[in-house]
C-alpha cells in the first residue's frame, strides 16, 4: 500500500526519498529523522536532507525539540497547496512563454500518437478559431469535444459538425449523416475531422471506443487547410441537401467511400477493420 502511494506522489513531482518518508510518515508519525532512515532503508545524510525538503514544500511540520520530531501534514492539506502552487506556476510560465512569438509558415505535416494527444490538439483548435470551425465526429469523439464546439460558437465563431447519432450542441449546426447506423458499423473505427479557419486541419482515425490512435495527422499549411475546408464543407453541405431533398443525389451517393468498392478503401477495411482479405482470382487455365 505505501508502495503504491509513494508512486503517486512520484508522479506529482517528488523523489522517490520524499515519497517513501511522508508515507511513512502518515502511518507512524511524529518520528525522528533517525528513525525514518532505518525504516525506509536509505542512509540518514540523505533521509535529513530529504526531510528539509518536505518541510520547505510544507509536505511535514518538524518541532522545535532537541530530537526534531517530524509529522506529515494532512493528504488533503498537502493536495491543496499543491494545486494552489501548481497554478502559480502555471500562470507564471503562460507569462512568460507568451512572451514567444510562435513559428509560422510550417507547412508539413505531422503525426500524433495517442488519443489524448489527438483530443487535446482539436480543443487547442476550437479554442484559436477565430471565424469558422467545422468538424465530422463519430459519438464517442463529439462527446468529448461538446463543450469546446459550444465554447467557440458562444464566442462568435461559426461552428458546424456533421455527426453520427443525434445530438444537440449550444450555437452550432448539427448535421445527423445519412444512413449513419450502417457507416459507423462500416468505417473501421472512430473518426474525427476538424478544419479550423482554413488555417489548420486534423484527421484523426481512431480505434473502436477511441481507445487507441490508428493514424492521425495535423498541419498549418495553408494550402492544405484550404483544400481540407473546402473537401469537409462539401460534405457538410451534401448532407444537408441529402436532408432537404434539394437534388437527386443517387449517382452522386455512389462516390461515396462506405458504399464503393474501390480498391484503397478495401485495403483501409483489411488494415484496420474487420474485413477479410480478399482471395486472389485462379488464373483460367
Amino acid at each position: 500500500m505505501i508502495v503504491q502511494a509513494a508512486q503517486a506522489l512520484e508522479n506529482l513531482g517528488f523523489s522517490e526519498i520524499e515519497s517513501l518518508i511522508y508515507c511513512f510518515l502518515l502511518k507512524e508519525s511524529p518520528a525522528t529523522g533517525y528513525r525514518i532512515s532505518h525504516a525506509i532503508g536509505k542512509p540518514t545524510a540523505n533521509t535529513y536532507k530529504a526531510i528539509a525538503a518536505l518541510a520547505q514544500r510544507g509536505a511535514i511540520v518538524v518541532d522545535d525539540a532537541q530530537n526534531r520530531l517530524c509529522r506529515a501534514v494532512l493528504p488533503s492539506e498537502l493536495l491543496d497547496r499543491l494545486d494552489r502552487d501548481f497554478g502559480t506556476r502555471r500562470k507564471q510560465a503562460e507569462t512568460q512563454l507568451a512572451k514567444i512569438r510562435p513559428a509560422t509558415n510550417d507547412d508539413r505535416v505531422y503525426q500524433l500518437s495517442d488519443v489524448e494527444q489527438v483530443l487535446e490538439r482539436a480543443r487547442t483548435m476550437l479554442g484559436q478559431a477565430k471565424s469558422i470551425a467545422i468538424a465530422d465526429a463519430f459519438p464517442n469523439i463529439l462527446r468529448q469535444i461538446a463543450p469546446n464546439l459550444e465554447a467557440a460558437a458562444k464566442r462568435g465563431v461559426t461552428v458546424a459538425v456533421r455527426t453520427y447519432e443525434p445530438a444537440k450542441l449550444k450555437g452550432v449546426a448539427v448535421l445527423l449523416a445519412g444512413e449513419a447506423p450502417r457507416i459507423l458499423r462500416t468505417w473501421p473505427g472512430e473518426q474525427l475531422n476538424i478544419v479550423v479557419d482554413a488555417e489548420q486541419y486534423m484527421l484523426a482515425l481512431l480505434t473502436k471506443g477511441a481507445e487507441a490512435v490508428h493514424q492521425a495527422i495535423w498541419s498549418n499549411s495553408t494550402f492544405l487547410s484550404c483544400l481540407q475546408h473546402n473537401g469537409l464543407a462539401s460534405e457538410l453541405i451534401l448532407t444537408e441537401a441529402q436532408h432537404k431533398g434539394a437534388a437527386k443525389l443517387t449517382a452522386l451517393e455512389k462516390l461515396s467511400l462506405t458504399r464503393s468498392n474501390s480498391p484503397g478503401f478495401q485495403r483501409l477495411l483489411q488494415r484496420y477493420g474487420d474485413a477479410p482479405t480478399p482471395r486472389r482470382r485462379r488464373r483460367a487455365t
